[in-house]
């Protein structure tokens, strides 16, 4: 049920989806949205608890090894090692989104996620309150160690969403991104060459100095 929903929630939004159809494509019962999930809301709701324990799988591993290393002194000989050590952290992020969002699996998520973030509603709660201000949080952090002429919180966090959203043009701005570049999908290959590109994108952005 949670699949099917996900699947018409993405591809209709939440007012254009009758939990018949819901049911009807899950081949099961209209009435067990109501038993298990109180209603179509309830429903709604699962699909994004759903969403984030498994995008949450994927990206917990490289969040919490960030967090230990924000939470442990520098054992670094220099600034320049640590500061080194906190880029490469974060690009390994970085590397994770890239195949989260490259993923077709990812494909019904990251319409829901752009519905959410253009019309939030309690399901984007549960996003953000998940992983998505964690990861934020985390990597504003990291920004503000990596960059050397002291970045307050406000001018780190809009770095760290424009580093994000060289990841996420590749799930939402796909199609037109496919037909630039002559690819018919992102494989092995290309996923490589999207994270390399991002890495050296994300490198002299955060390394530069911004100007007056």
């Amino acid at each position: 049920m949670i699949a099917s929903a996900t699947h018409e929630f993405a591809a209709r939004g939440f007012d254009s989806v009758s939990t018949r159809e819901i049911a009807a494509r899950a081949g099961a019962n209209q009435a067990l949205i109501g038993y298990h999930f109180g209603g179509k809301e309830g429903l709604y709701l699962a699909v994004f608890e759903s969403m984030r324990v498994q995008i949450q799988s994927r990206l917990d591993p490289f969040i919490a090894a960030i967090e230990l290393h924000l939470a442990a002194p520098s054992n670094a000989s220099s600034i320049r090692k640590y500061r080194a050590d906190c880029l490469e952290r974060l690009l390994r992020m970085l590397d994770a989104m890239a195949a989260l969002f490259a993923d077709e699996a990812s494909a019904p998520w990251s319409q829901l996620i752009v519905r959410e973030q253009q019309n939030p509603s309690l399901a984007f709660d549960i996003l953000y309150e998940g992983f998505m201000g964690r990861v934020l949080g985390a990597l504003t952090a990291l920004v503000r160690r990596i960059r050397p002429d002291g970045l307050d919180e406000a001018d780190a966090g809009l770095l760290v969403v424009t580093c994000i959203g060289q990841v996420f043009a590749f799930r939402t701005a796909r199609a037109g991104i496919l037909r630039h570049l002559g690819w018919r999908t992102i494989g092995p290959d290309q996923l490589t060459a999207i994270r390399r590109r991002i890495r050296s994108n994300v490198t002299a952005m955060l390394l530069a100095k911004d100007g007056p």
